[in-house]
């Protein structure tokens, strides 16, 4: 997280509030008009983790309390040798996330005013830590792996109860394979805001959200649906590795006009 270090402890300094992600704040939520849009067929999963949660604590009511006021500070595309189908509008997507955290009782931090949290927005397309298998890790900044290609999703997990349990489950197989495959991906991350210019970024909650196919989907079309899928878990736990989400198909609609009555060709004429 070297990158997050980096822009962490510059964020004590009057310059980073003349950069264009903190005062772009107030406005970007104009950009975000299509963030009500639907896109049918579209599968979309979601995983989302509170990370200074109370070690070996579950009841929601343990959980910390984060603040709403937030301040975007940062926009960056993950490192991937294989290109997005098109260049992602970074403004643009800023501007939906702003969109989704108003939405959701956050509200945007004003000229002067202290953030709560500082909210990072990370996209593109990467080989995501696999759910499914036990142990897997972390994921990382840049969304890799610890299993780098798609070449052992079927390796058996052993030794471990509460995994064994879940690969008899009905699917497990199914979604482990899923998993392993390359992602299109927009990660919303949220950091308190550091009173101390050489205190460690302390990560409070994370949201990821993440669709198959990077090859032939291009992620400005989506990346609204997207949000929308996983932003009511902003800032909540997901107890399941991860929640998939269709988006609805359009209702059906038949215009009846004039009833005309046809003769039946077939049927021998009255005399």
């Amino acid at each position: 997280m070297k990158t997050h270090a980096a822009v962490f402890r510059r964020l004590t300094s009057r310059s980073l509030f003349g950069s264009r992600w903190l005062l772009a704040a107030g406005c970007l939520g104009c950009l975000a008009g299509a963030a009500g849009a639907q896109y049918n067929g579209l599968d979309i999963s979601v995983r989302s983790e509170i990370a200074d949660k109370p070690f070996g604590k579950s009841d929601p009511k343990d959980r910390p309390v984060h603040g709403k006021v937030y301040a975007i500070f940062a926009v960056n595309l993950i490192q991937s040798q294989d290109k997005l189908v098109k260049p992602v509008d970074a403004t643009r997507l800023a501007g939906l996330v702003v969109h989704e955290l108003d939405q959701h009782g956050y509200v945007r931090m004003l000229k002067g005013q202290q953030p709560d949290v500082l909210i990072s927005v990370l996209y593109g397309r990467g080989w995501l830590r696999n759910p499914y298998l036990a142990g897997s890790g972390p994921e990382t900044q840049g969304g890799a792996s610890s299993v780098p290609g798609v070449g052992s999703p079927s390796v058996s997990i052993t030794g471990i109860p509460t995994q064994l349990f879940k690969e008899m489950g009905t699917g497990f197989e199914a979604k482990l394979q899923k998993a392993q495959y390359e992602k299109l991906c927009i990660r919303i991350t949220a950091w308190q805001y550091p009173t101390d210019a050489k205190a460690k970024p302390k990560q409070l909650w994370s949201t990821t959200m993440i669709v198959d196919d990077p090859d032939h989907r291009d992620l400005n079309t989506i990346a609204a649906a997207m949000l929308a899928a996983g932003s009511p878990y902003f800032d909540k736990e997901i107890k399941e590795e991860e929640v998939d989400i269709t988006s609805p198909l359009p209702e059906g609609r038949v215009n009846v006009g004039p009833v005309e009555v046809v003769k039946d060709p077939l049927k021998p004429r009255e005399k």
